[in-house]
């Protein structure tokens, strides 16, 4: 009688007598072999309470029934044990350890050393993979170590390659699917952190230029400027708007003129300008400029129309500046319209540029100017402006304050009336007022200087001002 190659089945011959023998041994091999199932691959011989059917690897040294028996299967069949010797490219089960091992080269080894697991094309790992994430990982953890084993040359890296500096190559980190935070390179090459509310609007928290390895924090940070790479524009918006926004498109505007002036003088310019770009509609606030690091501030309306953006705040001052640091300019808007409003321009330091102004009523009294320069404050006219009423004052200048509006065209319509004075200087501050074009009249004292405050018109004579009531002078004050 002869065997199988592999298996070494009986085989029954031609007119064997009780060929059942043969074919149930070879089904007892066969139970054996197929789907072989290990319980256990450290035991030295039998625990008792076995049952047919049973399959152990044999360790040694070892004993009992299995003495002699290392390395082979030992198998439980009517209630005794038979032994096997395993096969090249046997795979075994081992139940207890939950691993599959392989009959390699005269010995086993686990399945897994075994496989090639290249060119896959996808792998899930406690759940399950799709066309687009061909990597699934379900896990608590997820730990990429150096090779220990090799060795390796004890490095870990991780690469995120993508196409072009346009895509994305980053992490995402969700909370309940939905996007909390970025990081990585988003649409350029500069490496971001990004934050988000609702995992559709994202603000940058953090950003590294990938040529200068400047860092900066466009959301701003705390005790930490953000230093600017280039210019930048701030929108606001009052109909559409919202101060949450981050103001850096039209789509995302501020809903007030203050958040922008608060954006900037939150950041360091480091020598580029900054614009707060101003949607038309009727701003009702006091807007308080602040100091201004490393560079210039423009708030302006649409450009070549002053009518457009309205700044008319119910009480106080329309741009206010006291104790601040830097240089502010104003275009393109119109300024005032109520009695109730001291003042529309009033510095005690820095300095302000104004052009295309429209500066609207405000209040009477002696002090209540347009424009108001005290202390180390100076306001410039650096381009031609109109004026539509009246007050107290138009220019006041006072203890050492500077107003300069040179060589500019200043249309007045409507004969505005200004019950103190066009122009006031007083204890050494100066209206700078040289080769000027008054387009217009008004009514009212042209001009006073008091206590060395001085009026300058280059020699325009006492009348050049807008008026219809003679200057005085007084304690030192000059006009002329």
């Amino acid at each position: 009688m002869s065997d199988t190659a592999r298996l070494s089945l009986p085989l029954m011959e031609a007119a064997q007598s009780a060929k059942h023998v043969t074919h149930n041994e070879a089904l007892v091999l066969l139970d054996t072999w197929v789907g072989l199932n290990l319980l256990d691959r450290d035991l030295t011989g039998p625990q008792g309470g076995e049952s047919d059917g049973d399959a152990y690897l044999v360790a040694g040294p070892a004993s009992g029934d299995w003495t002699g028996q290392e390395g082979r299967i030992a198998s439980m069949i009517d209630g005794g044990w038979r032994f096997y010797d395993a096969f090249e490219g046997l795979v075994a089960h081992v139940a207890d350890e939950g691993t599959f091992v392989v009959f390699v080269n005269g010995g086993w080894v686990d399945l897994a050393s075994q496989l090639a697991l290249q060119n896959l094309p996808r792998l899930g790992i406690g759940t399950s993979a799709t066309q687009t994430q061909r990597l699934a990982v379900k896990s608590d953890e997820v730990i990429c170590s150096h090779d220990d084993v090799t060795p390796g040359t004890g490095n870990v890296v991780v690469t995120l390659n993508k196409s072009t500096d346009a895509k994305d190559a980053g992490h995402a980190y969700k909370v309940g699917w939905q996007a909390r935070a970025l990081a990585g390179l988003f649409g350029d090459g500069d490496y971001r952190v990004k934050v988000s509310a609702d995992g559709a609007t994202y603000m940058d928290a953090l950003e590294i230029d990938h040529a200068t390895g400047i860092v900066s924090f466009p959301s701003g940070a705390s005790g930490v400027r953000e230093a600017l790479k280039a210019p930048r524009t701030y929108h606001v918006d009052g109909a559409t708007g919202a101060d949450t926004n981050d103001g850096m498109s039209a789509g995302s505007a501020f809903a007030t003129i203050q958040r922008g002036v608060d954006a900037v003088a939150a950041i360091d310019l480091a020598g580029h300008s900054a614009t707060i770009s101003v949607a038309a509609g009727t701003y009702a606030e006091m807007v308080v400029l602040k100091d201004l690091i490393g560079g210039k501030c423009l708030i302006q309306g649409r450009s070549g129309i002053a009518s457009d953006v309205i700044v008319r705040p119910s009480v106080g001052s329309a741009f206010l500046g006291l104790g601040i640091r830097g240089t502010w300019e104003l275009r393109h808007m119109q300024i005032g319209g109520s009695t109730s409003i001291s003042r529309c321009i009033h510095l005690d330091s820095g300095r302000l540029d104004f052009r295309n102004i429209i500066f609207d009523k405000v209040g009477t009294a002696f002090n209540q100017a347009h424009i108001y320069a005290l202390g180390s404050a100076e306001i410039n006219g650096v381009g031609d402006y109109a004026i539509v009423g009246g007050g107290g004052c138009h220019f006041y200048a006072d203890g050492r304050g500077l107003i300069s509006v040179y060589g500019r065209t200043v249309t007045l319509t409507g004969v505005p009336n200004f019950l103190a004075r066009f122009a006031a200087a007083s204890t050494l501050g100066c209206v700078y007022l040289p080769n000027n074009v008054w387009s217009g009249n008004a009514t009212g004292q042209r001009y006073f200087a008091r206590v060395r405050g001085t009026v300058f018109v280059n020699g325009g004579g006492a009348t050049h001002l807008p008026g219809d009531v003679a200057g005085t002078l007084s304690e030192d004050g000059w006009y002329g």
